[in-house]
């Protein structure tokens, strides 16, 4: 049993498995064994660049989900997301995943990149260079900074609905399935 075998069984005797997502974030970089049919890239963007992709997909229905690999909620919602980008792919919809986990030096964090990659996000990935608790709640429109929260764009490239996270806020996957399925039929 090698030096990284012996410490991760001993991490999840220790904590029951409840740590298996931040040990597959702790492993050797495999970002080049996708999993999925092509690479999966993320880039760091201010609110001008996340508008600018925005106006690049007018005419399309677009989906962003607005997480954070500190987010809980973020990650056991983020596989619905992948699935929903898959099952409307071919009919107009563009996913698009802005995180908030903070970049460092400048650069994506490697716990972001293999999150993505071991949920095959197949889209646009988004790093956002504003911090989600200053001024990136205010920028992007994120009620008080709570994630998770997701946006649904119309193909006329304004907000179709808005999905808050807050105290007595809840929403799942469904709402948001059925807030495409609208704005797929607005005209």
């Amino acid at each position: 049993m090698n030096h990284v075998q012996s410490r991760r069984q001993w991490i999840l005797d220790a904590v029951g498995g409840a740590g298996v997502f931040w040990i597959v974030a702790a492993e050797p970089d495999r970002s080049q064994a996708q999993t999925g049919s092509k690479p999966i890239s993320v880039r760091i963007v201010d609110k001008a660049g996340y508008d600018k992709i925005l106006t690049a997909n007018m005419g399309k229905v677009i989906v962003v989900d607005c997480w954070a690999t500190w987010c809980v909620p973020c990650r056991k919602a983020f596989p619905k997301t992948v699935e929903l980008g898959k099952r409307y792919a071919d009919q107009g919809v563009i996913v698009v995943s802005l995180c908030f986990d903070d970049p460092i030096r400048g650069e994506v964090p490697e716990t972001v990149k293999k999150f993505l990659v071991l949920q095959d996000a197949q889209f646009e990935n988004l790093l956002s260079s504003l911090e989600i608790s200053a001024e990136g709640a205010t920028a992007f429109a994120i009620e008080e900074g709570a994630l998770p929260h997701f946006k649904v764009y119309g193909k006329n490239g304004k907000i179709f609905k808005t999905f808050n996270s807050g105290e007595d806020l809840e929403f799942n996957h469904e709402d948001i399935e059925n807030a495409v399925k609208a704005a797929l039929a607005a005209k």
